[in-house]
């Protein structure tokens, strides 16, 4: 999602999640969108600022569920044309984390919780872009939260299938500057809305599932038999084949008769030529 120079997506495995039915402000200072949340999804917020210039500091602070996630300064980093900073995890201590994560809403029956306050800002990513100035002094004393997923009344309106979850604390020497950054205006708000997808497509925010095209049943009437003419035409044309063959194997063998007869005929002729001793055969 873009409002000006400045920009955020939430990404999942490092691949964006698709935006749905962005809007703007009237005074142009804030966008929202919705996103769909998948259950035991780690997620990371990549924050953009397509400004450079050397002689200002931005920051990108962010806010889930309504719990402060601290800021960080946009910079410009090797071989980048835009400054950037990502925000993946919370700090609880010097040097711990704990990852940020989609999973379901906690749930309970127990009275106690019926008219317990809750967060404006519950299904909430907030990224708020400010224009700051460091201060160069001793850095002061960091204070740490220790964040715990919501817990809502089982009848509770707000329960809306997920939330912003921890996950386990992991060993992470955390950074700190000189000391803390003043803010001197803040110059844009992206805020996404988070719910699960069934969700968003029953309300119809995000499209509905594409399904696969069934296949087309062909129309009886246009459906053409050609088995029986084939075979037909196939035992015609065989069978006349067949009669062809036959008449010339029939001529071939009486010709070979007439062949085998004509020896006879030359003996025939030849006892015909024979003569008794003594007869006189006139030559003239």
């Amino acid at each position: 999602m873009q409002l000006g120079q400045f920009s955020a997506v939430i990404t999942v495995e490092e691949d964006p999640l698709p935006e749905y039915a962005v809007e703007y402000s009237a005074d142009g200072m804030e966008a929202t969108c919705w996103i769909a949340s998948e259950n035991d999804k780690e997620f990371c917020i990549k924050m953009t600022d397509t400004d450079t210039s050397p002689n200002r500091t931005i920051s990108g602070r962010v806010s889930v569920d309504g719990t402060k996630c601290g800021g960080r300064h946009l910079s410009l980093k090797p071989g980048s044309n835009v400054c950037t900073a990502d925000r993946d995890s919370i700090s609880t201590s010097a040097n711990t984390r704990r990852l940020l994560t989609f999973g379901k809403q906690i749930l309970t029956d127990d009275d106690e919780y019926l008219h317990t306050a809750i967060s404006p800002d519950l299904g909430t990513i907030k990224v708020v872009f400010n224009l700051v100035k460091p201060r160069a002094r001793a850095r002061s004393k960091t204070s740490y939260l220790r964040p715990e997923a919501k817990i809502l009344h089982e009848r509770s309106k707000k329960a809306m299938g997920h939330s912003v979850q921890f996950g386990p604390e992991f060993y992470h020497q955390n950074r700190f500057s000189a000391g803390k950054s003043k803010t001197i205006k803040s110059l844009a708000t992206l805020v996404f809305r988070y719910r699960p997808l069934e969700l968003l497509r029953a309300e119809g925010i995000a499209p509905p599932a594409v399904r696969p095209a069934r296949a087309a049943i062909p129309d009886p009437t246009d459906v053409v038999d050609l088995t029986m003419d084939v075979d037909d035409d196939n035992d015609e044309v065989e069978m006349k084949q067949l009669e062809m063959r036959l008449n010339a194997l029939k001529n071939k063998n009486n010709k070979k008769k007439q062949v085998k007869r004509e020896p006879s005929d030359v003996k025939e002729i030849k006892s015909e030529l024979t003569f008794t001793p003594g007869e006189v055969i006139d030559l003239t």
